[in-house]
């Protein structure tokens, strides 16, 4: 076990989400503290309450912090330091990390996706009039305010990258010589149309795409087709997840599954399934299980039951029994309470 006060995460020194009207420095379910508008980003990124952030990080209190569903600190935990710097050495290098501008942003100002989660949204959204003229106005100000600098770019947390008229067009329009110093891009998608087609239409991105994180949450077509992915078909996501995994400049992959009473037991499935999928390819793989969240979606009733991970829900033993039986492996992420 590590302790927190002897390391500082570098997430809220380098990186910054932007949503429809809100701007984060880390995912809001762990970092809940908006520094406000997108549009503003210059000034925001280096306003009072975004260095008290950073203070928090550096004096080991994380006090803005949601502990309990932080993936990193629950690493910490675990003897896992990914994303973090031990704080003598980040000390020694503190210059290094005054940017007045993020060296990372992620695109979460489109919720527009062709699926239907249940975990995530109530209805199926598809941004259009002053809801899509929004986004372009945002991307149009990253790319005047920050490409120069950025190094990192995620797309996306709030739809799939795939199916957003915004992004889409982004991808397949995509500038590199308005982003001189970019290293990599990482999509977040649910995979369902990351297909050949659609990727033969984007190449000026691929060979700044190299990590990506895949939302699956099942490992059998009933349950993605009936309880986690309403929308998807199972076979489509089974042959894209092979295409990709066929991808050259590719080398980091996530397949992310998010706990839920309607799948927990298929966790040792998936990890099998992703396993079978990515193993012997040159792609490094991992799973996130990721503790379920209500966005809004969900009753408060409702959400009792579906929250396995809670340790007050009747079948959390028996879900806890069955991560158990997941190998010991670098290859697996959570957020779970784990007893």
């Amino acid at each position: 076990m590590l302790d927190k006060k002897d390391f500082v995460c570098l997430q809220p020194f380098e990186f910054t989400e932007f949503f429809d009207y809100k701007t984060y420095m880390c995912c809001p379910n762990w970092l809940p503290v908006d520094l406000g508008d997108p549009i503003d980003i210059k000034n925001t990124w280096v306003s009072d309450l975004a260095n008290k952030v950073r203070e928090s990080m550096i004096d080991g209190s994380y006090k803005y912090c949601i502990e309990a569903r932080c993936p990193k600190l629950t690493g910490l935990k675990e003897g896992k330091s990914e994303g973090f710097m031990p704080k003598e050495e980040f000390l020694r290098k503190i210059d290094q990390f005054k940017d007045p501008v993020p060296k990372s942003v992620k695109f979460n100002f489109d919720q527009s996706c062709n699926l239907q989660c249940p975990s995530c949204r109530i209805e199926k959204i598809n941004y259009s009039g002053e809801e899509r003229t929004r986004t372009e106005l945002i991307l149009q100000s990253i790319e005047e305010q920050l490409s120069e600098g950025l190094e990192h770019i995620e797309c996306t947390g709030s739809g799939d990258p795939f199916f957003s008229r915004t992004f889409k067009k982004w991808l397949m329009t995509f500038k590199p010589s308005l982003y001189p110093n970019l290293k990599s891009i990482h999509l977040h998608t649910n995979g369902t149309l990351w297909n050949e087609s659609n990727w033969s239409k984007m190449t000026n991105v691929h060979r700044f795409i190299k990590s990506a994180e895949i939302s699956v949450d099942a490992a059998t077509k009933d349950t993605y087709e009936n309880y986690t992915r309403l929308g998807g078909k199972w076979e489509d996501i089974q042959n894209n997840l092979k295409f990709i995994a066929t991808l050259p400049n590719l080398e980091y992959v996530t397949m992310s599954f998010v706990v839920q009473n309607s799948n927990y037991k298929e966790m040792e499935m998936f990890y099998k399934m992703s396993e079978e999928i990515f193993d012997d390819t040159h792609i490094n793989w991992q799973i996130f299980f990721n503790r379920v969240v209500n966005w809004g979606t969900f009753q408060s009733e409702t959400f009792k039951i579906v929250d396995v991970g809670n340790p007050e829900h009747p079948n959390y033993k028996d879900m806890i029994e069955i991560y158990h039986r997941l190998p010991v492996s670098n290859n697996i992420r959570h957020n779970l309470t784990i007893e």
